[in-house]
């Protein structure tokens, strides 16, 4: 399950280029002006300023507004607007600077025509920049998601071949045959779930929240025939409807608990409450600080790659709270459109 943001309208930086062009065309455009008139610069400097705000404007909607809708394959919706958006254009054109040039009359379609042509001319320059400029940005932005998603690809097909994780699941699934079969049989299901969870998911951008939240089951249960009561699990969840209205990076929860209990103790008679929570806007997951008394051997990539791709996927931050006492990590939840629930698979 894919799922991309909308397309942004100009950024800071567009802003940026956008002042830049200004800076350096501006000048040309008043002496330019100016020679053609014979005004001088007070009776010209009004036509470049209408000239910026004219031409920006009209860049402003060619690039944010139409042009989008080609990039979102509405096609035949782009199409129909351009026609309407030239001509809107020349007449803006025609009537702005019949005012200021006192160059005014009828506006036939003939002359339509040729004041959007001429309008074109006047701010085709800053709007080929700035397409171009956002073209080299999204493209970046494909480098950089996917260079995100083989890191993930990477520490999932890791966890599979983990020998640790494999090792420690097949002696307490050893343990459950000689004396529990029934249960031994319960433990391989949920082993086996896990991992088609991982190789079905494995090139999917996003995942609903219920699918992410049976996943954590199937892993909560392997760590409970691991460790006991030491960590104790508590999920403050919004209506079952909802899970599957709520959009996840796959395996988001199940890093932040496998994290929780990497780095903190947990003892049978005082377990380590880790809570998972979710709202209609983020997901949360909490628990107090511990410090286990033997290092950690840890690299940390886990936290930061999850912050990476919730910033390319979903372009928010993910918030993690710090005190001496309790640690929290807070994801951001995508909102699924409108439709009905898709069952979740085991």
């Amino acid at each position: 399950m894919n799922a991309f943001p909308a397309a942004p309208r100009l950024s800071r930086s567009d802003l940026g280029l956008v002042a830049a062009y200004w800076l350096v065309v501006g000048p040309i455009l008043l002496v330019q002006y100016g020679a053609d008139t014979g005004w001088g610069w007070a009776r010209t400097l009004p036509v470049v300023g209408a000239t910026v705000l004219l031409d920006t404007a009209t860049v402003g909607l060619l690039v944010g507004g139409l042009l989008p809708l080609f990039l979102r394959r509405r096609h035949w919706l782009g199409l129909a607007l351009l026609p309407l958006f030239l001509l809107l254009s020349g007449c803006a054109y025609l009537r702005l600077y019949g005012a200021l040039l006192g160059h005014g009359g009828p506006l036939s379609g003939a002359r339509l025509v040729l004041g959007a042509v001429a309008h074109a001319k006047s701010y085709g320059l800053l709007a080929v920049l700035l397409t171009g400029k956002r073209y080299f940005e999204a493209q970046q932005k494909v480098l950089q998601l996917r260079q995100a998603q083989t890191e993930s690809e990477l520490r999932h097909l890791k966890a599979q071949i983990d020998p640790h994780f494999l090792f420690n699941n097949l002696n307490v699934l050893r343990g459950l045959i000689q004396h529990d079969p029934a249960e031994a049989h319960e433990y391989l299901t949920r082993f086996a779930a896990l991992y088609r969870f991982l190789i079905r998911h494995k090139d999917d951008d996003f995942v609903t929240l219920a699918e992410e939240l049976q996943f954590v089951d199937e892993y909560i249960y392997l760590l409970r025939h691991r460790f006991g009561a030491a960590y104790e699990f508590r999920q403050e969840l919004p209506a079952a409807a909802e899970l599957h209205r709520l959009l996840v990076v796959p395996g988001t929860v199940q890093l932040l608990v496998e994290n929780a209990i990497k780095h903190n103790a947990g003892d049978d008679d005082d377990p380590l409450r880790i809570t998972i929570g979710a709202t209609a806007g983020a997901l949360r997951v909490a628990h107090p600080r511990r410090p286990k008394r033997t290092a950690v051997d840890s690299l940390g990539t886990g936290l930061a790659n999850l912050r990476e791709r919730y910033r390319l996927l979903a372009g928010q931050e993910i918030a993690v709270t710090a005190t001496a006492a309790t640690f929290a990590v807070a994801v951001p939840l995508v909102a699924l459109a409108p439709g009905p629930p898709k069952p979740a698979l085991r």
